[in-house]
């Protein structure tokens, strides 16, 4: 295949002035005539020679510029390359649970077809997989890596794949099944706390390979409150009040079955700070029920107007104060949040927000939002470009439970997922559909549908996604040029501009991350918001990444049921009770620390109006997209708003059990560090085996223990650093902590997100007696394309010049022929 090419096109540009010229020369006449009669005879005369001889001296004047161009013949050919494999071998204890010995026989295999070299990269407790990967891999290089994936030391296992692919290097592993079994427990869970108030923990057991019976015991100190016998993996959720103090939850695996191959993993330990109930003020001009329900959980002062001396309080609650009661204390308030790093809840009513003067004051730059309705925009100038994920990271899942990689219809769920979020769209809608991650030759990113009213195309739109064939899914999960995409469709747009991103956002290195989130930044710019719609469970997705991409982008990110949350961003209410009459509250963004893992069920009678500010995160609305709650980081500290009252007219229903959970969960948000104004605090984080446990201490003078030596960090902050040797509780200064077996032994098992990243690098998971395809993969990757240039003057040349002596023999014969 040849491709002709100009090294320096700009000369040839020259060819059509130079004519135009040649043309104006040529009819010029340089003789003077008797008369008028005389130049016309002399001119029809030589009418034909004229533009015999244009045409030859364009052709070489054309010619000589194209020479003078250097053209160029541009061929690529395929060549065989030197097909050859570096089998890297990880020997780390987790992988005991794998056959061993896997490469020897894999290594008998290929030696006699394709040349082989071995090396190992992990040994013992750590798994340093990316160092290893780093320290052995070549620029075209085709690698297997006999390996579980589990990454738990050194260098990022996505950053040396991105490497990889830079380096046009194909990272391939093996499909492998335990043969051993194991059977381990973890908890997750806060490590700090308020007194008296309930805290959810989740005991995580997994299991590997075939089910393992066993007992799980769960101590919260020295009481037994969780015993369950199981057979497989399994969460366990635990919600408990917890006393002031140290406390210590372990969580331990009891007469495990015999084929529990690693003990060391069968118990965990953790260690929770439960601080006293942080001082809090409750400004208030009335009696609230909220008051009476916050002083059983904080140490609440409630006092009618804001005092001058506000350095004791954590946090600040202003209920319903009109701003003439505010701004005389603003100076101070402002700087008791932004200077100081405390928190700030501002609960609406009939005197407050719109009805309280705050518009244009100066506290309305304090607050996350603006005062006043938002005008509502006509459904029929909202344009949004759905953007569906169909790469490979959707449609592949590993089982770490059988130990095998197995394909599921995560393309079917996708389908269904965007269908579902165009059927939550209002009709007046005018919606384009973009798909990202195909194998199209054409390009991974494809339009589906231009941008068109969702009223007379709805069908047209869902029927074409569920079209989409299943082998051109799994692809490279290419976000940006998604994004890139949509931005250039809604470029011409007046009207509001949006984005819903529909994928599970894995299998991304950091620097691919880092180049989706600038390519939302770029959107965002141009005043397009990003809504995310995560894909599968929570656990299958990438749940910081997904959520970046919605703040950078001023949207929201919806992980779970996104449908019905769109609906109220860009639906009507459909029933009239809904429209006219309801208030029901929708917990939109879930998150944030607020509303994570909450849930709510009220209807509020009466709100404020305020409007979210750009940098702010609206968390709750009403069904008809009225913002209610809203927060935002303010310099140092915390701001949040709630646009309806505190419960005595408004709101009584966000008081009940279950709904006051976000109130104080606001109220805590707002708070931040509990032990921030204490005269001596000591912290210190879980560690495990082989790290270093950090401790810091708080103190006016330098704390003294005989196994630690202090070292003054910052004003009144000591840090000592201490090397265990076995896993249980420490304590050193009063302050409990724990230590946990190495992270080798947590969530053993092949690890999904190394399946995911050697997709990335268009590598494969083979299955171990399948040599033909490994030989086949190893060939056709060895291939190289080789590019050779081949240069082209000299065709043109003689062309111009066989031109020019046919003008000068043309002219000859002429002028013969005249002279006879």
């Amino acid at each position: 295949m040849g491709k002709f090419c100009l090294a320096y096109s700009y000369v040839a540009l020259l060819i059509i002035p130079l004519v135009i010229l040649l043309y104006f020369a040529i009819r010029k006449n340089f003789i003077n005539f008797a008369d008028r009669a005389e130049q016309q005879s002399y001119e029809s005369g030589k009418r034909q020679q004229r533009l015999i001889f244009f045409a030859l001296r364009s052709l070489v004047f054309a010619f000589l510029l194209i020479a003078i161009a250097s053209p160029f013949i541009l061929e690529t050919k395929t060549v065989k390359g030197n097909p050859r494999i570096t089998i890297l071998v990880d020997n780390s204890t987790s992988m005991n649970l794998f056959e061993y010995g896997m490469e020897k026989e894999l290594v008998g295999k290929l030696k006699g077809s394709i040349p082989v070299t071995v090396r190992t990269i992990a040994t013992g407790d750590k798994s340093a997989i990316g160092d290893g990967l780093l320290n052995n891999m070549e620029r075209d290089e085709n690698v297997l890596v006999i390996s579980d994936g589990s990454n738990n030391d050194g260098k990022l296992l996505g950053d040396i794949m991105l490497l990889a692919t830079s380096l046009n290097s194909t990272i391939s592993t093996l499909d492998m099944k335990p043969v051993r079994s194991d059977v381990g427990v973890s908890i997750e869970g806060p490590s700090e706390a308020i007194r008296d108030t309930e805290e959810s923990f989740i005991i995580k057991v997994n299991n590997v390979g075939k089910n393992v019976p066993y007992n799980l015991e769960v101590r919260f100190d020295d009481e037994i409150i969780l015993a369950k016998s199981d057979d497989k993996s399994n969460s366990f959720g635990i919600r408990k009040k917890l006393p002031e103090g140290y406390h210590k939850l372990t969580a331990e695996l009891q007469n495990a079955g015999s084929d529990d191959y690693f003990s060391q993993n069968n118990i965990y330990y953790k260690s929770i700070k439960v601080v006293p109930r942080p001082k809090v003020l409750f400004v208030s001009e009335k009696d609230s029920p909220l008051a009476n329900n916050l002083g059983s959980i904080y140490d609440l002062t409630a006092v009618t107007t804001i005092p001058d001396d506000l350095d004791d309080y954590l946090a600040v609650i202003l209920n319903d104060l009109p701003a003439s009661k505010i701004m005389p204390k603003f100076n101070s308030l402002n700087s008791y949040v932004r200077d100081d790093g405390n928190g700030l809840f501002v609960i609406g009513g009939q005197d407050s927000y719109d009805n309280g003067n705050y518009k244009g004051n100066l506290l309305e730059t304090l607050l996350p939002v603006k005062i006043g309705a938002g005008e509502e925009e006509e459904k029929s100038d909202v344009y949004i470009v759905i953007i569906i994920d169909v790469s490979g990271t959707t449609g592949k899942v590993y089982n770490v439970n059988t130990g095998q990689y197995e394909i599921r219809d995560y393309d079917q769920i996708i389908k269904a997922q965007a269908a579902s979020v165009i059927d939550s769209l209002d009709k007046k809608n005018n919606v384009g559909v973009v798909v990202i991650g195909t194998r199209n030759p054409t390009g991974t990113v494809v339009t589906l549908s231009d941008i068109v009213t969702l009223e007379d195309n709805k069908k047209e739109i869902i029927d074409t996604i569920s079209r989409i064939a299943s082998e051109k899914v799994g692809g490279q999960s290419d976000i940006d040029l998604g994004i890139n995409k949509a931005n250039q469709m809604l470029r011409s747009i007046s009207g509001g501009k949006n984005i819903i991103l529909i994928s599970d956002g894995r299998g991304l290195t950091p620097l691919a991350k880092s180049e989706k989130k600038e390519a939302a930044r770029q959107a965002a710019d141009r005043g397009i918001k990003i809504y995310v719609a995560g894909v599968g469970a929570i656990d299958d997705q990438d749940n910081e990444f997904l959520s970046d991409i919605a703040i950078i982008g001023d949207g929201i990110y919806f992980p779970l049921d996104a449908s019905s949350r769109l609906k109220v961003l860009f639906s009507e209410p459909e029933s009239k009770e809904e429209k006219d009459y309801l208030n029901r509250l929708v917990l939109l963004d879930t998150t944030h620390f607020i509303t994570y893992n909450q849930s709510l069920d009220a209807v509020v009678s009466g709100y404020n109006y305020v409007i979210p500010k750009p940098a702010s995160r609206l968390l709750i609305t009403t069904n008809k997209n009225i913002p209610i709650m809203v927060a935002w980081r303010f310099g140092l500290g915390r701001v949040a708003t709630l646009a309806t009252d505190d419960g005595s007219k408004w709101g009584g229903e966000l008081l009940t059990e279950e709904n006051s959970k976000v109130l104080t969960k606001a109220i805590n948000w707002v708070i931040g560090d509990l032990s921030r104004k204490s005269n001596f605090d000591v912290s210190i984080k879980d560690t495990e085996l082989g790290s270093l446990m950090l401790i810091n201490v708080v103190s006016d003078s330098l704390p003294k223990h005989e196994q630690l030596t202090f070292v003054k960090t910052d004003v009144n902050l000591y840090t000592a650093k201490f090397d265990p040797t076995r896993t249980g509780f420490y304590n050193f200064l009063g302050a409990d902590a724990a230590v946990n077996y190495k992270e080798e032994f947590n969530n053993l098992g092949v690890n999904k997100d190394f399946i995911n990243l050697v997709e990335q690098t268009q590598g494969k998971v083979f299955d171990r007696n399948d040599i033909d395809s490994i030989l086949e993969f190893i060939k056709d990757k060895s291939k190289r394309i080789k590019v050779d240039t081949t240069e082209f003057k000299w065709p043109f040349l003689v062309a111009a010049l066989l031109l020019f002596l046919a003008e000068i023999a043309v002219r000859r014969l002429w002028e013969n022929k005249s002279y006879r």
